[in-house]
């Protein structure tokens, strides 16, 4: 199932995202000592086989490595931050300057994934939860490896039902660049409220308000 929104709601989700962007990435900067920049190409929505097909066509579906914070409230789903096995030892490295085997990640290396993962999909979600003037409740972070399906799986709350938002994000951390992949899913149950909530945020006169 595929859920549509117009460009101009699309473009708002977009700008949240954003800003959410420019926190998570002024907070990772403060806490590695290390000039971090993180872009977010356009975001798409897509259907649950799309994002599959997405993962496939580059050829991501095995070895990967994600991070879910899921959140409850107005609006409630799930984010996701999924890298190649092989990139996420780098962005491991890059905080810790610690070694790691590509294919077994220690305690360690998980809990600083995971820390990472919730620094930027909190300030994603909570970016644009501020905006619509909404308090989310977010959970523990979810640290998982495995092939697409599997990571999908492993979510109870992610379904083909709701709206699916997809973009690919590059972390740029002094020399080193970093590809992972941004997925934001939000309830078929709550996202009339989150369109309600956009097109009110519009109609205040959006950003400029």
């Amino acid at each position: 199932m595929k859920m549509v929104l117009n460009s101009e709601q699309i473009d708002v989700l977009q700008e949240m995202i954003n800003i959410g962007v420019g926190r998570a990435a002024n907070l990772l900067n403060s806490i590695s000592g290390k000039h971090v920049n993180l872009e977010v190409p356009k975001i798409k929505v897509v259907s649950f086989d799309e994002l599959v097909k997405e993962f496939e066509n580059e050829g991501l579906y095995d070895n990967l490595s994600c991070v879910t914070l899921t959140f409850t409230g107005l609006i409630a789903g799930s984010s996701k931050l999924i890298f190649r096995t092989e990139q996420a030892s780098k962005l491991v490295y890059a905080f810790t300057n610690t070694e790691t085997d590509f294919t077994d990640f220690d305690e360690i290396q998980a809990e600083t994934l995971s820390e990472i993962g919730n620094i930027v999909l909190n300030s994603l979600i909570g970016s644009f939860a501020n905006l619509i003037k909404t308090s989310l409740n977010y959970s523990i972070p979810l640290y998982v490896t495995g092939n697409i399906d599997e990571i999908l799986s492993s979510d109870i709350s992610f379904s083909d039902k709701g709206l699916i938002l997809f973009a690919r994000t590059h972390f740029k951390i002094e020399t080193l660049e970093i590809q992972g992949d941004f997925i934001l899913f939000i309830d078929i149950d709550t996202v009339q409220p989150l369109v309600n909530s956009i097109n009110l945020f519009i109609e205040k006169g959006g950003f400029f308000n």
